[in-house]
């Protein structure tokens, strides 16, 4: 009987043509047709999908037989990887066939925070960067050995001076400094920083400055130059500019190394102090995709 009543008051509101289903309509135009109610203010028209957290979604593995499937997402993944890498806000999602996507309706809706829009898989975010200046001169470390990823190279310090550090990732003190990136992706690496020896000089031998993986202990790319007969009070220039490929499970930290075969006393120069404290270094991460 409950499924005899059930039915009976099911059959004002669904219509079934030739296999095509309409509700509020005995016409139905397509395989599902749904016709609101618009001038009934107390109908309120709509169709809504699964309602359902970002993390709740993690959980699930959908496959390519479930491609156009669509879900509202209540709350952001907290840890977006894998199927929902792209469920970095709330809103109306649908499965691709390989990776969950933000439907077109909040897509073009401008992100919140400080920096770069890229868009990412179909996403506007704002990009990771961290842009830092030494406060200082900084005294590099030398060593006879060449730079590798067990001798001679070193964090830089001094780079305390934050210009922009929009995901607070970046530590840096007088005498080191590391930073880890929210999500996989490739950012571009740029150094422009000059050296000078103070004392003890000339100074000959290769020099090595880039990005250092802390975690694996191994340099992540590098540049190499080979410094001749820099003399006392002499100063050189250098500007490395790179992409790459970094891991949020990693830290990293800008390092740098100098052979040398005698004492020099060798300086990265922070600041100049001719007319006024001008700052000479620049060190940034960005992330590009």
């Amino acid at each position: 009987m409950k499924k005899l009543f059930m039915l009976a008051s099911m059959a004002g509101l669904f219509t079934i043509v030739n296999a095509q289903i309409g509700i509020n309509t005995s016409a139905p135009q397509a395989s599902l047709d749904v016709t609101g109610k618009p001038a009934t203010p107390s109908s309120l028209d709509g169709i809504i999908p699964p309602r359902i957290t970002g993390n709740q979604l993690r959980a699930k593995t959908y496959t390519a037989a479930q491609t156009g499937a669509q879900v509202y997402v209540t709350t952001a993944d907290s840890a977006p990887a894998g199927q929902t890498v792209n469920v970095t806000t709330a809103g109306n999602y649908y499965f691709d066939g390989t990776v969950w996507k933000h439907l077109v309706d909040a897509i073009n809706t401008l992100p919140n925070g400080t920096g770069s829009v890229i868009m990412i898989n179909g996403v506007l975010q704002v990009a990771q960067e961290m842009s830092m200046r030494l406060a200082n001169d900084w005294t590099i470390p030398t060593s006879s050995d060449n730079p590798t990823g067990a001798t001679n190279r070193n964090p830089i310090g001094q780079m305390t001076v934050k210009l922009i550090d929009n995901y607070n990732t970046f530590t840096g003190t007088t005498s080191t400094n590391s930073f880890t990136v929210k999500n996989d992706g490739t950012y571009l690496i740029s150094m422009n920083f000059p050296i000078q020896v103070q004392s003890g000089g000339p100074l000959s031998g290769n020099l090595y400055y880039g990005i250092f993986n802390v975690t694996d202990n191994t340099w992540n790319a590098f540049g190499l130059d080979t410094v001749v007969n820099l003399g006392v009070g002499q100063v050189k220039n250098y500007s490395y500019l790179v992409s790459m490929d970094l891991l949020a499970s990693k830290t990293y930290s800008f390092y740098i190394g100098q052979q040398t075969s005698n004492t020099a006393t060798l300086l990265m120069r922070g600041l100049s102090t001719i007319n006024g404290n001008n700052s000479l270094t620049f060190f940034s991460v960005k992330r590009l995709k």
